[in-house]
């Protein structure tokens, strides 16, 4: 029984601060992301309690963890392309209209007193202010009351308020100008050491009308688009985003300065991850075979798998030394030997046989040791009957070796290509997709992946932080990529059927 009451009054509890926090999320706007913690939230309280959803109970914890990290930013990335979010529309509208709400302006004729501060603790604060027609104190959101001075000094202390000295006011400066005393419309706020003045609202919001109002010029300004526009086209800042339909997606495909870059983009992206992959793979496999029952062989695959353990950051700056075009040890070393210098930083082919250089050096190992472990499912004696039959080496490999691994392999060859695809890491950390392309509408290197494109976009790019647009590209890289590892898996499947 009290096992039942403790487990219904934890759940209580915690459904209380999970439902006020998506009650929040609601208030500011985010309704996709309340909903989704909202569906969590219910499904993690149902399962404790309700007994014919006990046997979820233990998965309960992934379950919400994959829906909130794995499904909503899905979800929560195609809504995005819809909008118009950028760097000037960061803020739901409920946002918006607040920040514009609670902006104060010092009225032209606003009476202002000196004053001095006194506090009781250390955050419990009072002022004394000294006016034509007298003295005032006045505490956090009450009206100034009249205060009788006996002596031309400010006293020592008023009630349990300890008057402060220049040095404690000035530490805590911050903090009293954080304080609104008085109250609203009229706000009296601390605007110097020696100044408090009347402050009153900047802006008013007619929900009716859905127009904001400049008290200190009698502007309105109506809602357009995320964006509050007076009628002489003068507009404040910040937007908030709102839906705008297919807008991003018929701006990408209806502009030729997007789509002729991105299609030279779009091939070598393909390329990139089939050559990386292929030339990885290959790689790999032959040093399996070749190293796989020789003396010293656990030292030489030891010593061979050295670029797996590296962090990324670090092999690629160290690339980075060996490939520069006027101290580089390669880059020297190929221009003594074969009497030319190859620009891998500002010649687009050389930049990209480097990328896939360096990016073969660090996947290889993987295939390797993938490798390492398909040989030895693979029995021995269809070997020796291949041995016996006459078939030499290619063949075995063609023939036995390279169907019955790609059958293990296949999915991990797959998950690689998609990886590649994304490759955001390499690229950046190498050249960031240069060297640049001439005349595009959106900046753009020859060495760019889409990913690195769509970074640039969203996130590198001060005067095109377009993160609605960005996200529009996302969602057809996906449908994209989506497509691409749909048919290769329907080829493995008919690869594993025609092999059997």
């Amino acid at each position: 029984m009290i096992k039942n009451i403790l487990k219904i009054a934890g759940t209580a509890v915690f459904c209380f601060f999970g439902f006020f926090f998506t009650f929040r999320l609601f208030s500011d706007g985010f309704h996709l992301l309340g909903i989704f913690i909202g569906a969590a939230i219910g499904f993690v309280a149902l399962s404790i309690l309700w007994k014919a959803l006990s046997a979820w109970r233990w998965l309960a914890a992934g379950l919400t963890l994959a829906l909130i990290f794995t499904i909503y930013p899905i979800i929560y990335t195609f809504n995005l392309s819809f909008t118009n979010m950028s760097g000037g529309h960061l803020l739901t509208k409920a946002q918006a209209i607040k920040r514009y709400t609670q902006e104060m302006y010092r009225p032209d004729e606003a009476p202002s007193w000196s004053w001095t501060a006194y506090w009781k603790g250390s955050r419990d604060f009072m002022l004394l202010l000294e006016a034509e027609d007298g003295f005032f104190t006045m505490k956090p959101g009450d009206l100034p009351e009249p205060y009788n001075m006996t002596t031309s000094e400010s006293p020592a202390r008023i009630d349990n308020y300890a008057k402060m000295n220049r040095v404690e006011t000035m530490q805590n400066l911050q903090a009293i100008g954080e304080i609104e005393f008085g109250r609203a419309p009229q706000i009296i706020k601390v605007i110097s050491m020696d100044e408090v003045a009347v402050q009153l609202p900047a802006y008013s919001y007619d929900s009716g009308a859905d127009t904001l109002t400049d008290n200190k010029t009698g502007i309105k300004y109506q809602a357009i688009r995320g964006t509050f526009t007076s009628a002489s086209g003068e507009t404040l800042s910040p937007g908030y985003f709102v839906n705008i339909g297919w807008d991003n997606y018929t701006r990408f495909l209806g502009n030729s300065g997007y789509l002729k870059p991105l299609g030279q983009i779009f091939f070598w992206n393909i390329c990139f991850s089939v050559f990386s992959v292929f030339l990885s793979f290959a790689l790999g496999l032959m040093i399996a075979l070749l190293f796989q029952d020789i003396k010293y062989g656990r030292l030489i695959r030891s010593l061979l798998i050295i670029p797996y353990p590296i962090p990324v950051l670090v092999a690629i700056v160290v690339w980075r030394a060996l490939l520069n075009e006027n101290l580089g040890l390669y880059t020297m070393l190929i221009t003594n030997v074969f009497g030319f210098s190859p620009k891998f930083f500002t010649n687009a082919m050389w930049g990209r046989i480097a990328l896939v250089v360096i990016n073969v050096y660090l996947t290889y190992p993987y295939f390797y040791v993938l490798s390492s472990g398909g040989l030895k499912s693979i029995s021995k004696e269809l070997f020796e009957a291949a041995a016996i039959d006459g078939a030499n080496s290619l063949t075995v490999v063609r023939k036995i070796t390279l169907p019955l691994l790609m059958r293990i392999l296949a999915t991990p060859v797959i998950a690689s290509l998609c990886f590649n695809f994304n490759n955001f890491t390499i690229i950046w950390g190498f050249n960031a997709g240069l060297p640049a392309m001439p005349d595009t509408a959106v900046p753009i290197g020859y060495t760019d992946l889409l990913i690195s494109i769509i970074y640039r976009l969203g996130f590198s790019s001060a005067n095109a932080a377009d993160y609605g647009f960005v996200a529009a590209i996302t969602v057809m890289l996906f449908i994209l990529v989506a497509m691409m590892v749909t048919g290769q898996t329907l080829n493995t499947r008919s690869l594993k059927t025609s092999s059997r």
